[in-house]
């Protein structure tokens, strides 16, 4: 839904803040009837996907409109409400309960191989009182076949943390849950999701989704129309251990050891002088050992509070970074244009001293909705990260998550240039077709950073990727989605054992998924 809510926003139908993901169910109800009132400025097509998501924010809209039948009971396969399938519902005034089962079947052809997945689980979500919410989904993932990619490496693929390896299959399982309080203009949330930080259409500098999921303790507030403000804390999983937590168990053999604790604190301040600008600052920081209380207070300067913390030793308590982001939207030309920049380790001694600002990563891109044909879009970006940047030379204080970096799924070291056309035939039908080009150096040492002469952009073997996709997808009803796709991928690599070998040259993919309950 967030892309319908973006196109409606470019075309200044309605104002949506896009730089933080996710958002709130009731957020997005409130933006659907925004819409609602100027379905004049809408296509026909874009009339009826409102109307069609209308139909799973139904208990919302009525939240906010206070409109609530008396005499509601609990149902069980509820198929009688338009285009909206639901296993169960209870939605009650001071108490609902929403649940479906979470399913999907992909079978694929990969560089000749063939590939299934497997996905099940389930998924709820509901509201207690006035201003309470909770919401769970749960499923697990099998994959196999010859061609298996355990790592999703260098792709926009999700991270995984594997739980079992069998022959020529493994499986991992992902799990979000949280519990928030919400009001007029803010919520607070304990929780455990994916958040999404900053412009981007194949991936945020900022903070992005391709790490695993992570607990965190987040506020939204925005108490004027002009600012937002943002802030979470996450606990992370480092993957060093702890040889201080070294332990033998009860089974003669075997031993026990933790993981080095690692945190991550994130705050930045969104600015809208208009409804076409929006402008966001923020810093962030990565620190590890044991919580440190003063990055509990939202509003500290975290760069400042680090060195407080270090007595002003290198290295000593966290990795800081600081983040800007903005766009511009005109509604008069359906287009929007965005930027990113991250700039990991800023040192203003180093800059005025006549050191160089390298650990910089940065994303531009442009967007126009209805270029030739309504109803479409056509995006163009690019996104350039310099060495070194999401690194630190302490291990358990990289920009990262189990091994995944936060920021974009290229990495360091690397850049990615992409153009993509979205178009829908009918309300419930869609393509897409997007091409892109991938360049990548070779992987960082942390000890390269201080040598002279300073490594340059791509240095080291390199890796170059040109892809080519097409993707349909079919929504008939909610939450059933079919989803076909085709691409061509042609990759070369002069560093052995990078990339997997099965990608290497000339590959077509194929694929078809068919899926309840996912989005």
């Amino acid at each position: 839904i967030y892309n319908f809510l973006e196109t409606l926003s470019i075309k200044g139908i309605i104002h949506f803040d896009y730089e933080v993901k996710p958002i709130t169910r009731i957020k997005i109800a409130k933006l659907l009837l925004e819409a609602e009132s100027k379905t004049s400025e809408m296509t026909i097509i874009e009339n009826e996907i409102l109307e069609f998501y209308k139909q799973d924010f139904a208990h919302e809209i009525n939240l906010i409109d206070k409109t609530f039948d008396s005499a509601v009971k609990p149902e069980f396969l509820v198929l009688n409400k338009d285009r909206r399938i639901r296993f169960f519902e209870y939605a009650g005034k001071d108490f609902s309960f929403f649940a479906d089962p979470m399913l999907s079947l992909s079978v694929q052809s990969i560089a000749k191989e063939n590939l299934t997945i497997r996905r099940n689980g389930f998924s709820f979500y509901g509201y207690a009182l006035d201003n309470w919410a909770y919401s769970l989904n749960f499923y697990d993932n099998e994959e196999s076949g010859n061609n298996l990619d355990m790592t999703k490496i260098l792709t926009p693929d999700k991270g995984v943390s594997i739980t079992a390896v069998k022959t020529k299959s493994f499986e991992y399982d992902f799990v979000n849950a949280s519990v928030g309080y919400y009001w007029n203009n803010g919520a607070i949330t304990l929780g455990k999701d994916y958040l999404k930080f900053g412009s981007g259409i194949n991936g945020s500098i900022i903070l992005n989704d391709k790490a695993p999921s992570f607990p965190f303790i987040r506020i939204d507030y925005k108490p004027l129309d002009w600012l937002r403000f943002f802030y979470f804390h996450g606990f992370l999983i480092s993957d060093v251990p702890d040889s201080s937590t070294f332990r033998y168990n009860m089974v003669p053999g075997r031993i026990s050891i933790s993981d080095v604790p690692k945190f991550i604190a994130f705050h930045s301040l969104s600015f809208y002088p208009s409804n076409n600008i929006s402008f966001t600052l923020g810093e962030s920081i990565v620190y590890s050992d044991r919580i440190q209380p003063v990055y509990l207070i939202p509003v500290m300067f975290f760069r400042v509070a680090d060195h407080y913390l270090g007595t002003g030793k290198s290295s000593a308590t966290g990795n800081a970074q600081l983040f800007a982001d903005a766009s511009y939207t005109n509604p008069h030309l359906r287009s929007k244009f965005y930027g990113s920049l991250f700039i990991d380790e800023l040192s203003l001694n180093s800059i005025f001293s006549g050191g160089n600002l390298s650990a910089i990563g940065y994303t531009l891109g442009a967007e126009i909705v209805d270029p030739i044909f309504d109803n479409s879009s056509l995006s163009i970006e690019y996104t350039r990260i310099n060495p070194f940047v999401y690194m630190n030379s302490e291990e358990a204080q990289t920009f990262a998550n189990d091994n995944y970096v936060l920021g974009h799924w290229i990495g360091s070291n690397g850049d990615l240039i992409s153009i993509n056309y979205k178009q829908y035939l009918i309300s419930k039908i869609n393509f897409s077709i997007g091409t892109w080009y991938f360049r990548k150096g070779k992987q960082e040492l942390p000890v390269e950073q201080y040598e002279t002469p300073y490594p340059e952009f791509l240095y080291g073997a390199k890796r170059y990727e040109l892809g080519f996709t097409v993707r349909l997808k079919y929504q008939p009803w909610h939450p059933v989605l079919t989803e076909a796709y085709y691409s061509y991928i042609r990759i070369t690599d002069e560093l052995e054992g990078r990339t997997l070998a099965y990608k290497l040259g000339n590959n077509h993919y194929f694929g078809l998924t068919i899926s309840y309950g996912f989005y």
